[in-house]
């Protein structure tokens, strides 16, 4: 009798092993974390956040090789690298999106398989007067970024640790938009290219020292071609960083630099080119 006692006692570890092991493993979820500023949350011209930005996207593209992958956006339309550090525009427990982030990433150790960051444009949004650049008003802000963007980077992988691939992106050049703006918009077209240069290489720099891997967002606008020449009506025939600018953004026909569903498309795929080979 003891001896079927005894097996009937290893019989039942076994069973109630076998629910909360492998079993209850493969159905435990995991997580893509979305940081940032509007373009994390697929903001659009008119519509305000959708589920059609870059992050979606991007989420759908990973749950076809891992179908337990959950999306968490954080990110903030407005959010500038100051604001996330401290909080001030969108509300959150922690205080501050770079806060809730931390938080997020310690309460789910080991199983945050992804982070994604896009931050800084909004630093330097309010140089662009008329589809310009106001070049003092950039540097300024700039000058928030070189003091903000490594802090973020920095507590984002000490929160996150060695589990997670980390991800950011440089950004397009909506002020290539004054090209067709008015009859004198292609010398402020043509001022903004150093501009945003200046901005992306930092951000470059920093993303790579804290450990991200950087999407070539600006090179898949093909920010720099000035030389090909494509037709977009009705803006007639435009350099290429132009045509795409007008297409993949509403900053041609509605002043608003936000990212159209297409190009959210373009700035998935970027991601996606610089995520491990297994799972693109």
């Amino acid at each position: 009798m003891r001896l079927f006692k005894t097996m009937a006692t290893v019989v039942t570890a076994m069973v109630a092993t076998s629910l909360t092991g492998p079993a209850a493993a493969a159905t435990t979820p995991e997580y893509y974390l979305a940081l940032g500023d509007s373009l994390s949350v697929g903001a659009q011209f008119g519509l305000g956040e959708t589920d059609q930005g870059y992050t979606d996207r991007l989420h759908a593209a990973l749950t076809a090789r891992q179908p337990r992958l959950k999306l968490v956006k954080l990110g903030c339309g407005g959010e500038t690298t100051t604001t996330m550090l401290k909080g001030g525009i969108c509300r959150y427990a922690a205080g501050s999106q770079l806060a809730a982030a931390e938080s997020f990433l310690k309460s789910h150790a080991g199983r945050v398989r992804y982070v994604t960051l896009n931050i800084g444009a909004n630093d330097t949004n309010t140089c662009l007067p008329g589809g310009g650049i106001d070049a003092g008003c950039a540097l300024e802000g700039i000058g928030s970024m070189i003091a903000n963007l490594p802090q973020i980077t920095a507590r984002v992988r000490l929160a996150g640790g060695g589990t997670p691939v980390y991800a950011a992106m440089n950004y397009y050049n909506p002020g290539l938009a004054s090209w067709v703006a008015n009859p004198g918009g292609k010398a402020a077209a043509l001022a903004s290219i150093p501009v945003v240069d200046v901005f992306n290489t930092y951000e470059h720099a920093v993303y790579l020292a804290g450990g991200f891997r950087v999407a070539d967002v600006n090179g898949a606008f093909a920010g720099h071609d000035l030389t090909t020449k494509v037709t977009v009506p009705p803006y007639g025939t435009v350099p290429l960083a132009v045509a795409r600018i007008c297409t993949w953004t509403s900053q041609c026909s509605d002043n608003d630099g936000h990212a159209t569903p297409a190009g959210y498309r373009q700035i998935a795929g970027a991601f996606l080119k610089v995520l491990p080979a297994d799972v693109r």
